[in-house]
């Protein structure tokens, strides 16, 4: 058995501002005429194909006419805390969409922010095996319908790096482009501290100096206590992120750098960072150290650049339903990324695979390396076009 696939083309996403490409023609449309070319050259017993949403209809439709299928729309928020709207392209047959697993950002925060009120749900006990979640209602046991990103306020002038979103919705999609302070991941609000009543505790002076102490024994520690900013840091192996402080939220106004900016948050003190890179691959429903060998900044972006694990074995699920676990299976991942696919053959007990990846970013190629050595690197994927190729 063999499969196909590409990862999305930054080319045709509406985040790209300048030379987006609309219809089927131009550099973006070049990519995925290498990806016809290869099917049509390996004749793969399965195939499939993910991008952005966000492509003109006039390329959508062209790709289902070249490929022979319908294109099925999948929002990864069904199987993770990622708002990330992808179609997919495929000969599996009819898969329905994921079930909803009900996760909130404020469920794989790394700062471990306690569950508050009805829209909270829990993990599922195999989380740091494998990352994958299991959402329910933390009261009732239902399954919760939650996807929605919520944006709280801004900075500045609000452009896409600089809005602050609520840890109790969906995150904005992950980038591998973007500027601002919140860059590939967006800024989040992240209560300090929080009591039972869901308000936010208040922060000590020495607060990063004493650490973990600080969040969780200040009912102890009778001192007056006033929030101070935390030390940015410059080592982005320390995994601290700037503007990364403490920001005291009153009567629906936060001060930031000197400039006051309404935003819609209770009373009392926040941490207003972007995500960290083990939150990143939590959202991709990736291990947490997946994207371990390279820097932070890196490890945004190769993530940004790839797609939701869980998405995938699904798909997958019903395209191998009647192959066996031990079944040699070749695979040809074109534009592959950090290797999410042999991941999620792995997560699936396929574990004969023989895995041919195309992939240009020493920097992807460095991640996906790192976890499965064996996999076998190709160069260039314009080589598909050379008369001779052949795998």
């Amino acid at each position: 058995m063999t499969l196909s696939r590409i990862r999305d083309n930054v080319n045709w996403s509406i985040s790209k501002t300048k030379g987006r490409e609309v219809t089927a023609s131009g550099e973006g449309w070049e990519h995925f005429r290498n990806y016809l070319i290869a099917k049509e050259k390996y004749r793969p017993d399965f195939f499939l194909y993910e991008n952005n949403k966000s492509a003109a209809t006039a390329i959508k439709t062209q790709i289902s006419h070249e490929l022979g299928v319908p294109l099925q729309y999948i929002n990864s928020s069904l199987v993770s805390a990622q708002n990330r709207q992808r179609f997919y392209a495929h000969n599996f047959g009819d898969v329905p969409q994921p079930e909803d697993r009900g996760i909130l950002l404020q469920d794989i925060l790394e700062s471990g922010v306690p569950f508050r009120g009805e829209k909270s749900s829990c993990l599922d006990a195999s989380y740091h095996k494998g990352g994958n979640f299991t959402g329910f209602n933390k009261q009732s046991g239902k399954r919760l319908m939650v996807a929605e990103t919520v944006r709280v306020g801004h900075v500045n002038k609000g452009g896409q790096g600089e809005r602050i979103y609520s840890i109790e919705g969906k995150s904005v999609t992950l980038s591998a482009l973007g500027g601002g302070w919140g860059s590939k991941t967006g800024m989040y609000a992240i209560p300090l501290n929080t009591t039972k009543e869901g308000k936010a505790r208040t922060v000590r002076a020495s607060c990063f100096k004493d650490g973990l102490r600080n969040l969780v024994a200040n009912d102890v520690d009778k001192r007056t206590c006033v929030a101070v900013p935390v030390p940015e840091k410059t080592n982005e192996k320390l995994g601290i992120f700037s503007p990364d402080k403490i920001f005291e939220v009153k009567d629906g106004f936060i001060e930031i750098k000197g400039k006051t900016y309404p935003i819609k948050l209770e009373n009392g003190f926040y941490h207003i960072r972007k995500l960290s890179p083990v939150e990143a691959a939590r959202l991709q429903t990736l291990p947490d150290y997946y994207c371990r060998e390279v820097s932070n900044s890196q490890a945004l972006k190769a993530l940004g650049n790839g797609w939701t694990a869980d998405v995938v074995i699904h798909l997958l699920s019903f395209a191998l339903k009647n192959v066996p676990k031990n079944t040699p299976i070749e695979v040809l991942s074109l534009y592959d990324g950090i290797a999410t696919g042999r991941y999620c053959f792995d997560k699936l007990g396929y574990n004969n695979i023989i895995y041919h990846s195309y992939e240009i970013d020493k920097y992807a190629r460095q991640i996906a390396l790192s976890n499965y050595p064996d996999i076998i690197c190709h160069g260039d994927v314009f080589e598909v076009r050379n008369g001779d190729w052949k795998l």
